[in-house]
Order: C-alpha cells, then sequence, then structure tokens
C-alpha cells in the first residue's frame, strides 16, 4: 500500500493541477470575454457621443439657418414698411398738390368772375341804335340808282319813285 500512496498523492496532485488548468483557463476565458464586451462597451458608447455630437451640429446649424432666415423675413418687413410708408407718404403729397392747385383754380375762377361782374356793372353794352342812315349799306350809298351826285341819296327819289329813306 505503500506503493499506492505515493501514485495516490500524485494522482491527487495531477487532478488538482488539472483542475488548477482549468480554473485558469475558464479564468482567462472569462477574463477574454469581459475585455472583448468592455470593448465594444466603449466602441458603443464612442459611436453614441459621436452620434449625439453629430445630432447637436445638426440642431445648431438649423437653429443658425432659422435665424437667418428670420432676420431676413424681418429686414424684409422693415423694408415693405418703409415702401409703404414712402408711397403713403407721395400719395399724401400728392393730394395736398392736388388740393392746392384746385384751391388755386377755384380762386382763380372767382376771381375772374369777380373781376366780369365788376367791369359788367361800369360799362352799359353800346347798341347801334337803327337810324335809316346807319342802316343803309355801302352798296346803297355807292349805287347809281340812288340818283345823286354825293352818293348819298338822302331824301332823294328813286328811279322806283319812292323816296330813299
Amino acid at each position: 500500500m505503500a506503493f499506492w500512496v505515493p501514485l495516490a498523492i500524485a494522482a491527487t496532485a495531477a487532478a488538482t493541477a488539472y483542475s488548477g488548468y482549468q480554473a485558469s483557463s475558464a479564468a482567462r476565458q472569462q477574463a477574454d470575454a469581459s475585455r472583448r464586451a468592455a470593448t465594444q462597451a466603449r466602441e458603443a458608447a464612442s459611436a453614441q457621443v459621436k452620434q449625439m455630437q453629430a445630432d447637436a451640429a445638426q440642431r445648431a446649424q438649423e437653429f443658425q439657418a432659422q435665424i437667418e432666415q428670420s432676420r431676413e423675413q424681418t429686414a424684409q418687413a422693415a423694408r415693405s414698411a418703409q415702401m409703404a410708408q414712402q408711397s403713403a407718404m407721395q400719395q399724401v403729397a400728392q393730394q395736398r398738390s392736388a388740393s392746392a392747385l384746385a384751391i388755386q383754380q377755384s380762386q382763380l375762377q372767382a376771381a375772374i368772375q369777380q373781376q366780369q361782374k365788376a367791369s359788367n356793372l361800369g360799362q352799359q353794352a353800346r347798341r347801334r341804335v337803327g337810324t335809316p342812315a346807319a342802316m343803309r349799306t355801302n352798296l346803297e350809298i355807292q349805287s347809281p340808282l340812288t340818283g345823286a351826285s354825293s352818293g348819298l341819296g338822302i331824301g332823294t327819289e328813286t328811279l322806283t319813285g319812292g323816296l330813299n329813306v
């Protein structure tokens, strides 16, 4: 039995060594798996951080674009308001000018009418009175039928036998 004891000790030592080898091998595999999991977690976290940075940059760019668009709209609204104000001022100026011209023309017309009324009151219309001498035409005066040498033929007989009056 003495022979068996060293053999049993050797077998126990071998079993213990094999068991230790198996335990260390399992520990190594578990450590490798933990390293791989840590590496994957680090890569996933890095990818997530990059994605968040890209999203933040995109949001910042959109925000800047919105700010620029808002500024442009504000500037356009200001330009439109200024143009509307200038247009309104021009219309007011045109209306003032037209009103002033209308008033001036009205005053001028009233002055002309006053002047015409004043001039009509001071003068009477000259009318030609229909005297027989005034009604005679130049043809009658110079006509040889009147029979007078002077050509007046007032109070003279005509060839027709009537008095030329």
